[in-house]
């Protein structure tokens, strides 16, 4: 999540020029329930510091504090579920707008988004109220924007922009895919033109002797020592031998193993402290498949057209085999699928919700 902290000019308390610049303002990005070392990455990020990242263990009520210890009067709340681009003096000028304690709702492309602006004060009195009338905790992004702003809006304005996506699996892993025949375009350098200059480019990749890449997009860090084609691979990944990655989008941290094979898939980050030899993805994995229109049978608009889709931190055991349009949850442990020597496509799995209850599989109808 993003909390976005205007910080005006005159005397601190909006009483100076309502036009503002952009580079004056206080960004603050919440994490959730968060490992200690992504905050750490997050900071480091940029080479000029552009956003604060906090991670809370109880974020609605934690936010509160932080809104009011904010110099400014007018607050921006949006969701990283939604990607766009537009121009931040606009957003900013509709955010001083929101006088009289009105709770705007941002859309783009004549597309509402998850992005709401209002007056501070607004704020603090909206959260204090759904904090205290709670009857149970819920998952940040439900409690602020369905259950807090939502209900609350007052109009929907409307910003000049690209939605590149929202809250949407196919889009993000095609939009990542996009990048492999487009990085030469007006679009991508436009895009890429709005984003802060990075404080280290990172360790340079390789691709050992045996090893291939292939129309592929590869960030800093990354070790090929297998083939890789059609795909982007992000920071730190590493590719061992004789493993195949193809047409997919691997994030952050991920070890596959020798031998695997990794097909139209979304593999999310690892971030957990495992040694550097050892694979989260294990040998001789299959994961995915070369040409699918199955749609998984818990989430048929987000995982669709034979993606599967491999979950934050999950260990994928050594020789399971994981078809189309599969859905594993995120922080899913090898324990739980060594069970398993095929997960079937379509078909999903996740995390037992109480430790020591029995892992579970939905099996929910395949679509033929």
């Amino acid at each position: 999540m993003v909390a976005n902290f205007r910080s005006p000019g005159g005397d601190g308390r909006g009483n100076g020029s309502s036009r503002q610049d952009p580079r004056e303002t206080e960004v603050t990005i919440l994490l959730e329930e968060s490992p200690r070392t992504v905050p750490v990455a997050l900071s480091g990020r940029w080479k000029k510091p552009v956003a604060r990242v906090v991670a809370l263990e109880d974020p609605l009520a934690e936010l509160i504090p932080l809104i009011e210890s904010s110099r400014s009067e007018n607050v921006i709340l949006a969701s990283l579920s939604c990607v766009c681009s537009l121009d931040p003096a606009q957003l900013i000028e509709l955010a001083v707008g929101t006088a009289g304690g009105r709770i705007v709702k941002v859309s783009v492309a004549r597309t509402p988004i998850e992005m709401y602006a209002s007056s501070r004060e607004t704020v603090v009195s909206l959260l204090t109220s759904a904090v205290d009338h709670r009857s149970e905790r819920k998952p940040l992004r439900e409690s602020l924007f369905a259950d807090t702003l939502l209900p609350s809006l007052d109009v929907i304005e409307e910003l000049p922009g690209e939605v590149l996506f929202q809250n949407d699996l196919m889009e993000y892993y095609r939009r990542n895919l996009w990048v492999i025949g487009n990085c030469g375009s007006e679009a991508y350098l436009r895009m890429l033109a709005r984003l802060p200059e990075l404080s280290d480019k990172g360790a340079e990749s390789h691709i050992a002797e045996k090893g291939s890449a292939r129309n592929s997009w590869l960030a800093s860090g990354v070790e090929v020592e297998g083939e890789v084609e059609d795909s982007i691979i992000f920071p730190n990944v590493h590719i061992r031998k004789n493993a195949l990655v193809s047409r997919s989008v691997v994030m952050n941290g991920n070890r596959i193993g020798a031998g695997g094979e990794i097909r139209n898939s979304l593999v999310f980050p690892l971030s957990s402290d495992l040694p550097r030899t050892t694979a989260n993805i294990g040998d001789n994995c299959s994961i995915g498949s070369r040409s699918s229109t199955m749609a998984n049978a818990d989430f048929p608009d987000q995982i669709r057209d034979g993606l599967t889709v491999v979950g934050m931190n999950s260990e994928i055991p050594s020789g399971l085999r994981i078809e189309a349009a599969v859905c594993i949850g995120p922080g899913v442990p090898a324990s739980q699928l060594r069970k398993m020597k095929l997960v079937k496509k379509g078909t999903s799995v996740f995390r037992p919700r109480n430790p020591g209850s029995e892992a579970h599989e939905h099996t929910a109808r395949e679509r033929r």
